[in-house]
């Protein structure tokens, strides 16, 4: 086979041989071109594009890492510090205008008593309204969970009073 296509190349006279070799190197051009050099640039093109977009990415999600170990830092002063889970929540319910007493609990016939990791208090004559709102921002900004809860209506309609067990979470 080899030796067929050098006898039919040899065949050709020296002008046929250019114009058949200028021919081929313009193919193998637009091959390279077609199957190489599009390729990339449009992968060039599209990177242009999406780099940058990718860098903010990164940078709020490294600034929102900020935050968070900030956050975490905060959340582990919450348990570290005694009394502090009973500041976190005599600075929200104040906010929140309610004014709670402290004292000991019954729970499911266990008494539950006062520590530095809980805190149990009562509120009479409260909103029911007002007394989720408030645990939801205790539990959204000071990371205190409800441990138990016992709430029982009060004589006027939408009022209760109600005992509860806080702690830190976890």
């Amino acid at each position: 086979m080899k030796q067929q296509l050098m006898a039919r190349w040899n065949s050709f006279s020296s002008k046929e041989k250019r114009i058949l070799s200028i021919l081929a190197f313009v193919i193998l051009g637009l091959i390279f071109y077609a199957f190489v050099w599009l390729p990339v640039q449009h992968g060039r093109e599209r990177l242009a594009l999406t780099i940058p977009e990718k860098q903010a990415k990164l940078l709020l999600m490294r600034s929102q890492a900020a935050d968070i170990e900030l956050l975490r830092t905060q959340y582990k002063s919450l348990g570290a510090s005694a009394g502090a889970l009973k500041a976190a929540i005599e600075v929200s319910a104040k906010f929140h205008g309610l004014v709670p007493s402290y004292g000991d609990a019954v729970a499911r016939g266990n008494s539950v008593k006062n520590s530095d990791d809980q805190l149990v208090l009562t509120l009479t004559k409260v909103s029911f309204d007002t007394w989720v709102k408030w645990v939801e921002s205790l539990q959204s900004q000071s990371h205190v969970r409800v441990k138990s809860c016992r709430i029982t209506p009060e004589g006027i309609a939408g009022q209760v009073k109600v005992e509860a067990v806080f702690t830190a979470a976890e």
